[in-house]
């Protein structure tokens, strides 16, 4: 133990001064600001952010794209299988193709009604639609048609059915063109109600629209006229854009004007102006369109306004086509047209004449003269003025006021309340200052029994003239009572207030 002793002592010697050394070691470095490397790694490593993990709103896009795509990669084999219903409709395509279209037609449709959510569905109800037009059964065949275009109106089929639509309508209108002036009813300007029949006769084969179709499958069941036109319209209607929508518009324009739907004829025809600028139908649509505009003008009895849109778009037609040969037959109805303008002026001095207003039926005398010289009214217009008198003839009877008004139906029955009225301070002094006989005006008698002063004869209160109205003694009814009123004059300033007895009284 002895020999150990001197051995642990030495090491905690050792230990000891160790120790004081790495105090003093800390102590100097906190004093002299110098830091040992561990701590200034530390210190680094805190103010140094580290921002590899940081994205921004760019970076996380193309984070989940990327994933995407790679989940897509992944399941590669997946995308590529087909879709619902494929073998079925394949297997249709087969019949179809071997021109068995009666059952292609059954199975395309079995398809399309299994598969109702699948993208396979578009082709199925095309194909059924397909099968049915070449077996010559286009009720079935629009049918389907329609169901299409409501489901997928852009499908890419759209042009192969506007081409399917437009031969179903055709045929169901019986292969009509585009209409000739010859075929259309004539308008009579001598009675517009009655027209005229067209030079040439169209026959017509269509069936009644009550009587049903029990024989004919490419035929509907009512109405094959009416079937035949919404066919066409479903054209435009879908394709707008497509080669055929003006061509379907016109010939739905035609069939209205040919059966005397003149109306209906009419809007198509301004629908093929107005939507169609570069269409090749659109000198026949401003020709035709004249013509049935003014087809249902009825007589000068009825509204005028398509008589004056009729002479709009004859007189457009001339100077949009001035070569035409149908220029002159369109000067011709337009001096038919100012003809019929001058009778319905007319027709309002003859109404007027029976009404007794010798001034309107003066007033619309003048203007058939002045907006239709040439008519044949205007000549009865003159004579008409001639009749009425000089001063209607000379024009003198116009520059004069109006009559007077006529009076009311309380003035009419109370008669009191007229007398009453007509005998105000107001009205008389008026009436005084108005009558030449008096030989100055009122404002000048206010001024000369103003400066008369105390001179001046006081009128008695109970003085029934018109300045001051009723006796105030006597009892007084609901109608007699009047309010001040002023005296007019020349000038405001000159204007002088006048109190009414019952007002004096009470002061």
């Amino acid at each position: 133990m002895s020999k150990n002793t001197p051995t642990l002592r030495s090491h905690f010697e050792q230990m000891r001064t160790a120790l004081r050394i790495a105090i003093l070691f800390c102590v100097h470095g906190s004093f002299s600001g110098c830091t040992t490397p561990w701590e200034k790694s530390a210190l680094l490593k805190d103010s140094t952010p580290n921002i590899a993990r940081v994205q921004g709103p760019t970076e996380r896009g193309l984070r989940n794209l990327l994933s995407r795509r790679n989940a897509d990669e992944a399941n590669d084999s997946d995308s590529l299988k087909p879709l619902a219903g494929t073998d079925e409709y394949v297997a249709a395509t087969e019949i179809y193709k071997k021109e068995r279209y009666a059952n292609a037609q059954k199975a395309f449709q079995k398809v399309a009604k299994k598969y109702k959510k699948s993208d396979i569905r578009e082709d199925a109800l095309f194909m059924q639609a397909e099968a049915a037009f070449h077996q010559e059964h286009y009720s079935n065949a629009h049918d389907n048609y329609a169901v299409l275009l409501k489901e997928y109106p852009s499908t890419r089929h759209l042009d192969v059915v506007s081409e399917r639509l437009f031969k179903i309508g055709r045929v169901w209108l019986d292969f009509p063109e585009v209409a000739k002036l010859s075929e259309v009813q004539q308008v009579n300007y001598a009675d517009p109600k009655r027209k005229l029949p067209p030079t040439e006769t169209v026959k017509s084969t269509a069936k009644p629209v009550f009587v049903p179709n029990f024989s004919n499958r490419a035929e509907p069941l009512f109405d094959t006229p009416g079937n035949g036109v919404a066919a066409l319209q479903a054209i435009w209607m879908n394709d707008p854009t497509g080669p055929l929508a003006d061509d379907a518009m016109m010939l739905v324009a035609s069939h209205h004007a040919r059966h005397g739907n003149f109306v209906e004829a009419d809007r198509f025809f301004q629908m093929l102006r107005e939507t169609f600028p570069n269409s090749p139908h659109l000198h026949d649509a401003f020709l035709l369109g004249s013509h049935v505009k003014l087809m249902s003008y009825q007589g000068a009895e009825y509204e005028g306004k398509t008589l004056t849109e009729a002479k709009l778009l004859k007189e457009s037609t001339l100077r949009l086509y001035p070569d035409s040969e149908d220029n002159e037959r369109l000067e011709k109805e337009l001096t038919e047209i100012d003809e019929a303008m001058a009778e319905r002026e007319w027709q309002q001095v003859l109404f007027w004449l029976g009404k007794g207003n010798k001034r309107a039926a003066a007033v619309y005398s003048n203007n058939v003269i002045n907006q239709f010289p040439k008519s044949r009214f205007a000549d009865k217009a003159r004579s008409q003025l001639e009749d009425l008198g000089p001063e209607y003839a000379s024009g003198l009877a116009l520059l004069t006021p109006t009559d007077p008004k006529k009076k009311t139906f309380w003035e009419r029955a109370l008669p009191q309340l007229t007398t009453q009225r007509s005998s105000t301070p107001a009205t008389a002094i008026r009436q005084r200052a108005d009558d030449p006989a008096n030989g100055e005006s009122s404002s000048r008698r206010m001024r000369d029994d103003s400066s008369a002063g105390d001179d001046s004869e006081e009128i008695p209160a109970n003085d029934d003239s018109p300045l001051l109205g009723v006796d105030p003694g006597k009892k007084r009814g609901w109608f007699d009572w009047s309010p001040p009123r002023k005296l007019p004059a020349e000038t405001d300033s000159e204007a002088r207030e006048i109190d009414s007895p019952e007002s004096d009284s009470l002061k």
